[in-house]
């Protein structure tokens, strides 16, 4: 029986086998780890920030987006997948986040000629603004300051370095702010790409290795997906596993998006392991949204809950030129 169903796999004709080889997927994760690891103590990372996701569209996914993230704002999920721009792309995205707290990215990237890779390059922030600083025990506060966040991103990715397969990298400079003190590091993310066939995706990612910064070690992230799709294409859905090695945490998302018609999208998706955040709320996770998409335009939106935090509402803006 397992060898029928990886043959049917390869041929990628099956719709039932596709349902069945994602749900295995999605069970694997639970099987390997048991649930007291999605549990785990906090970890003591730096430049927290860098967890915070960027883009509408992956968001709506549920973060199962290392596969299914496409433009220039895949050098923020997966720089692997940016060998896939075939022009000019440009991606902005905005959000208030909670009280005083904003964050906002901006990514380009474009193909050079003769097929010889993608280059790109972002900004990323998240500012916490309006902090109330006090020298003792008094109702009104002495001064005001803010917590500043920004990582400077180069990337380039490169196309069929084997068939199938596709490669990026993202050189970080990453800065925080608090105060009066400032730290700084530099950070590697690697990303990759593989069709398994033409109804099947494989990703694999590693992001922010490097140096510390201040005391902390940056947020080391380890991520493996897998996509397909459904309905000549319509219906996309992926699964991912992520591993955040230094915060002790591993989430498992799943996600898909719906294609209504070729200008507009419908977008779901959960991502498991989040009641280690201790948010109070079983919506913590969570993400849905909807898209209109245009030869040379796109706008996403994304609801993404974070329970006595409050919810959060992302907005991103692709252009194709």
């Amino acid at each position: 029986m397992l060898t029928g169903l990886i043959s049917s796999l390869k041929s990628g004709n099956n719709p039932m086998v596709k349902v069945l080889m994602l749900l295995f997927c999605f069970a694997l994760p639970s099987t390997l780890y048991p649930l007291p690891l999605f549990s785990a103590g906090v970890g003591t990372t730096g430049a927290s920030f860098l967890k915070v996701g960027v883009g509408a569209r992956e968001l709506a996914l549920g973060s199962a987006a290392s596969v299914i993230t496409e433009g220039a704002n895949a050098a923020n999920w997966n720089p692997g997948k940016l060998a896939e721009v075939k022009q000019k792309s440009l991606s902005a995205s905005y959000s208030m986040l909670f009280i005083d707290e904003s964050q906002g990215a901006l990514v380009y990237a474009a193909p050079l000629s003769g097929s010889s890779g993608v280059v790109g390059a972002g900004l990323n922030y998240l500012t916490v603004s309006d902090i109330e600083k006090r020298a003792g025990d008094s109702d009104l506060p002495d001064s005001r300051f803010s917590n500043d966040n920004m990582a400077f991103t180069l990337s380039y990715a490169r196309p069929e370095v084997r068939p199938g397969l596709a490669l990026g990298a993202n050189l970080k400079y990453i800065s925080q702010k608090l105060d009066t003190a400032t730290d700084q590091a530099v950070a590697l993310d690697l990303g990759s790409s593989y069709k398994l066939n033409n109804a099947w995706t494989a990703a694999f990612v590693v992001q922010n290795l490097g140096s510390s910064i201040g005391p902390d070690r940056l947020p080391l992230a380890v991520k493996g997906g897998a996509a397909t799709s459904f309905f000549d294409g319509k219906l996309a859905a992926g699964a991912e596993l992520d591993w955040l090695a230094n915060d002790e945490r591993i989430y498992l998302a799943l996600g898909a998006e719906y294609l209504l018609n070729k200008n507009f999208a419908f977008r779901a998706g959960y991502q498991f392991g989040r009641s280690a955040d201790k948010l109070g709320s079983s919506l913590v996770g969570l993400g849905a949204g909807v898209g209109l998409k245009f030869d040379r335009f796109a706008l996403d939106y994304a609801y993404v809950p974070f329970g006595d935090l409050g919810d959060t509402h992302r907005m991103t803006l692709g252009f194709n030129f």
